[in-house]
């Protein structure tokens, strides 16, 4: 049966690694499982985690074709080391750059419960440690760089894999304060017309608006100046044309806001 995959930002539950002690139809139909679920979403490798089962079995589809079924391994040597690009279902679209062993010896058993023994290296390796991370109850995460976790974590904030070494984003968080600036300040203007049409006593109120608007839109100026900035050293390679674009953007809506105020005090 096709199950459904969980992503992030779900935890991963306290129920992990279940050693299977009873090699009966409820592990062999979780094996099934995962299999279908690897072939539906063209997936290379799945844990038992990752379809909601807390039991320590991980499938692999390997390049013959054929399913590795790995229940209750145990890294027994390890040898070398790399620094794979990996991706994973549990974070969708996004990759990093892991550290991992190149040459490994498992222990495990098979679907009958015979034990087993594989030396694996290259991408089989790889994925074996990946999807042994999730019977931990961890996922590759904890094999990056303090380096690549500040990398990957952007990725994660952004929801996009498009960050190499920390580069600027095209987006930023501040843009929505930008937005909501922009939003208030066409209210302020509609304000201002519809004060034509309307009686002195409508006019005096929406004139407590506007300049209750106005005070509101200069606070939220002076947050999106020091965010922006805060944002903009979160990546290494922003250079300082970035503070020239918060200055400039900053000078232009506050010029907005200031003849939004003086128009709403010779107008109204």
């Amino acid at each position: 049966m096709i199950k459904e995959i969980i992503t992030y930002p779900t935890v991963e539950s306290l129920e992990f690694g279940g050693t299977v002690r009873h090699f009966d139809e409820t592990l062999l139909q979780t094996i099934q499982d995962l299999k279908d679920t690897i072939k539906a979403n063209d997936l290379e490798a799945l844990s038992a985690f990752q379809i909601g089962s807390p039991l320590a079995v991980f499938v692999i589809l390997q390049d013959n074709g054929d399913f590795l079924e790995i229940i209750n391994p145990v890294i027994i040597t390890r040898e070398g080391s790399i620094n794979p690009t990996e991706s994973t279902a549990y974070f969708p679209g996004l990759s990093a750059t892991t550290k991992r062993y190149e040459k490994i010896k498992i222990t495990y058993e098979d679907a009958t419960g015979k034990q087993q023994f594989l030396t694996a290296d290259g991408k089989l390796a790889i994925q074996i440690q990946r999807k042994s991370d999730y019977l931990l109850g961890a996922n590759f995460r904890i094999r990056m760089s303090q380096e690549e976790q500040t990398l990957f974590d952007a990725k994660l904030e952004y929801g996009t894999d498009a960050f190499k070494n920390n580069d600027c984003p095209t987006t930023f968080k501040r843009d929505t304060i930008l937005r909501v600036i922009k939003y208030g300040l066409y209210a302020g203007i509609l304000g201002i017309i519809l004060s034509f049409f309307l009686s002195s006593p409508m006019v005096e109120t929406i004139k407590i608006y506007e300049n209750y608007l106005g005070m509101g839109l200069l606070s939220m100026l002076v947050i999106y100046f020091f965010y922006a900035q805060y944002e903009g050293k979160q990546y290494t390679n922003c250079s300082s044309c970035q503070l020239g674009n918060i200055v400039g953007t900053a000078t232009i809506q506050g010029s907005k806001i200031l003849l939004l105020l003086l128009a709403n005090y010779f107008l109204l």
